[in-house]
């Protein structure tokens, strides 16, 4: 959440009018309620509204871009329970696992013709690349 968020700031200062996809591989319903719950309070709603969240429970695009799943030490290792104990210390808590926690998460970045300009398949939960590379292939896009 707080990558997207992050994403969105480098978007705005770069005034790049990129739009974003969402996908999560959590059912429709309980994806619109993380959305309304948590972004709701930490997005403002011009950002929102250039982002297009879509559920993808059947992980066909997940399946479709590689993102397999990982080994329990990837999910539940140090940098994984250090990044939870960092969002506990700062008063967000520890989110409840609802879906499958194993399976791997990334970013990519697709122009217009479908070719893909920036892959990036997460080695763990927190693996995200920097909001600056992804606006950086983001801009490369758009020349």
């Amino acid at each position: 959440m707080m990558h997207l968020v992050q994403l969105h700031q480098s978007l705005y200062a770069q005034r790049v009018a990129a739009p974003v996809l969402a996908f999560s591989f959590a059912p429709a319903e309980r994806f619109t309620r993380w959305i309304s719950l948590v972004l709701d309070a930490e997005m403002p709603r011009e950002w929102r509204a250039n982002t297009r969240f879509i559920a993808d429970p059947s992980l066909r695009i997940y399946h479709a871009y590689g993102l397999g799943r990982n080994s329990p030490l990837r999910v539940y290792g140090p940098r994984i329970l250090l990044h939870y104990a960092l969002r506990w210390l700062r008063g967000h808590g520890i989110p409840k696992v609802a879906e499958d926690p194993l399976q791997r998460g990334g970013d990519f970045v697709v122009d217009a013709q479908g070719r893909i300009a920036l892959s990036h398949v997460g080695v763990d939960q927190a693996d995200r690349p920097p909001a600056e590379r992804i606006v950086s292939a983001l801009l490369r896009c758009h020349r």
